[in-house]
């Protein structure tokens, strides 16, 4: 991910440099990560949206290549799934939108140079709204459904490495992370996580 010297407050692709629909990009804190808007056509039939839009991101600012999507679905309120990232060097950027149902979105910065790291960031994504983010690489990532049958697609930068993917648990005492409601049906892999802070020494010297 590299966000560049001409990243601007809005970008556009296609149409909507014609000035027919514009994506926005608002910054989430100063960590590099965006909440971003696609345009959004609606009529007595429905809807239509753009969801995704090379150019856009590249007029940003933003160099995103995405190499992989992927998709889940959460049967059930309430459950939590994270938190996870990939470790250097193979880091990854990514996408994220809730095309079905509501969830509460959760990205912790875990780059060692950043100044932000250690900082836990949380958005709701809602399915009507087709509002979706951008992740920098170097980030953990992590949601808890506020819906029953919730969809949750993706956009990697990276494709998945096996041997290099990693986590926390939901509850990292290193992390801190506040949940909105009761935590369900957490993985049995999420479960064995160790402490963050035997892999990241500074979360623990910070304090955070």
């Amino acid at each position: 991910m590299r966000c560049g010297p001409k990243a601007r407050r809005a970008g556009s692709c296609g149409d909507c440099s014609r000035g027919r629909t514009k994506m926005r990009f608002d910054p989430i804190g100063d960590c590099g990560a965006y909440r971003v808007y696609p345009p959004v056509r609606r009529d007595d039939r429905g809807s239509f949206q753009r969801t995704w839009c090379a150019v856009a991101f590249e007029e940003f600012g933003i160099t995103f290549k995405a190499v992989q999507g992927n998709s889940s679905l959460t049967k059930f309120r309430g459950i939590v799934r994270g938190m996870h990232f990939q470790r250097a060097p193979r880091e990854d950027a990514k996408v994220i939108r809730c095309s079905r149902g509501r969830i509460h979105d959760v990205i912790v910065d875990l780059r060692a140079d950043s100044g932000t790291r250690g900082h836990v960031y949380v958005n709701e994504l809602d399915g009507d709204e087709g509002t979706m983010l951008f992740v920098p690489a170097g980030f953990a990532h992590g949601f808890q459904t506020l819906s029953d049958n919730t969809v949750v697609e993706y956009l990697m930068g990276e494709s998945y490495v096996p041997e290099l993917y990693d986590g926390f648990r939901y509850d990292d005492e290193a992390v801190g992370i506040s949940w909105p409601e009761p935590v369900r049906g957490i993985s049995e892999n999420d479960l064995r996580w160790s402490s963050l802070a035997e892999r990241f020494p500074w979360f623990r010297a910070e304090g955070a």
